[in-house]
């Protein structure tokens, strides 16, 4: 949606995250070692040395040196055990910062996210449909005052700022979502160029649904997981995909985007397909709510309340059995192609109608899925409608602090 560049390599700091020098291994230790302990919430040097096969030396020289700079926080000793006292160590919510921006099809979010995910600060502003124009005049704005708000964080701290986008928007104009013209000015402006140029930080620039995924492998349910496949239901669906307790955006930087899936058309007997888009998306659900008595008035409820759309009544259910019946078949092809264990569910819904979605999806899983090595899991998401900003918000501290580096820059 929002042009062609990704990130800007100026201002990306120095250190692969990979590599065979000194230096280089060093970096990839350490991020090694935050990326474990984010995970596991809190681990001592032993259980580091046990978990990375480095030796206990390096691993107290890493340790003791991210904790130097305010990356780690040493706990309290661990006693009642057998030996010595353990030591555990957690990250520090205030190690870093970034600033995430969310752009869709009628609202724009910016929000100041921690090291932990916590939010810090939060403005959202709706539209009719966006301009670029407004969009970062919106942003500036928003950092601006969350940045006199804050003004204890360190300048030095704050990693960066993460777009969360559609891409391609203009092609959903075909969809009838967006007027065409509205989306001309989107095709000419690379929003993610422009306030690179306004910020000191890197701006960084991914697939919305990508970065949600991102949200909840670094800060949410899908931590302890080796792997999900990730299914965000918003204007339309998008997903993203973790594998090995990794992001895996792909080469396109698209991998798990659920829209464009072919899945049986409702009332048909598998003879017809349709994309998922038009089944599991608020664009459907509207459509529905459009064709009833009050249908408009119903209709602005799920875009301008998120969290509480009140009492639908029966266009929500029959919505809902049509979600999960495509992202049931979804989920099926996933596992037969990924051999996952996991899918999670989250969108700009709320929580009650994600509830209905993944015990729906569990019901109709069920039997398909028991013969399976492991149990397959529905899981539902951490973050709602808040998944794409603190997801764009990861981006930058994922970029800076974890292993998965080379595989968002991976060409």
């Amino acid at each position: 949606m929002t042009g062609t560049s990704f990130f800007s390599l100026e201002k990306i700091a120095e250190g692969r995250s990979g590599g065979t020098t000194q230096a280089e291994s060093r970096v990839y230790n350490e991020r090694l070692i935050v990326s474990l302990i984010r995970r596991h919430g809190q681990l001592a040097k032993t259980d580091l040395t046990r978990l990375t096969g480095l030796a206990a030396q390096t691993i107290t020289t890493i340790v003791n040196r991210a904790a130097d700079n305010k990356l780690l926080l040493r706990l309290e000793p661990l006693r009642g055990r057998l030996g010595q006292p353990s030591v555990p160590y957690a990250l520090n919510p205030k190690a870093a910062y970034a600033f995430g921006l969310k752009v869709d099809h009628r609202s724009a979010d910016v929000a100041l996210v921690n090291f932990v995910g916590d939010v810090m600060a939060f403005e959202r502003t709706l539209f009719d449909y966006p301009t670029p124009v407004e969009v970062m005049k919106f942003a500036k704005g928003a950092i601006a005052r969350m940045c006199r708000k804050h003004k204890s964080i360190e300048k030095d701290r704050i990693a960066g700022l993460g777009i969360a986008s559609p891409f391609h928007q203009w092609n959903l104009s075909e969809e009838g979502a967006v007027p065409a013209g509205r989306l001309d000015a989107w095709k000419e402006i690379d929003i993610r160029a422009e306030l690179d140029r306004a910020f000191d930080w890197p701006v960084f620039l991914y697939n919305d649904a990508t970065v949600s995924a991102a949200a909840e492998l670094m800060f949410g349910a899908g931590g302890s997981r080796a792997d999900f496949l990730y299914a965000y239901v918003g204007h339309f669906i998008g997903g993203g995909l973790v594998l090995d307790h990794h992001l895996f955006p792909g080469r396109n930087k698209l991998a798990g985007a659920l829209g464009d899936m072919p899945v049986p058309a409702p009332g048909r007997k598998g003879d017809r397909m349709t994309p998922l888009l038009r089944l599991a998306s608020l664009h459907s659900l509207a459509g529905k709510l459009n064709d009833q008595d009050n249908g408009e008035k119903d209709a602005g409820r799920i875009w301008s309340s998120p969290d509480d759309w009140g009492d639908l009544g029966e266009p929500v259910t029959a919505w809902i059995d049509e979600v999960s019946d495509g992202l049931a078949y979804a989920a099926r092809s996933a596992v037969a192609l990924l051999d996952i264990d996991n899918v999670v569910i989250d969108g700009a819904i709320p929580n009650g109608v994600r509830k209905e979605i993944a015990k729906a999806m569990r019901r109709k899983l069920a039997r398909i899925l028991v013969d399976r090595p492991e149990p397959f899991s529905v899981i539902e998401g951490t973050f709602g409608h808040l998944g794409p900003v603190i997801g764009g918000a990861s981006i930058p501290l994922l970029v800076k602090y974890s292993n998965d580096k080379e595989l968002l820059f991976k060409e």
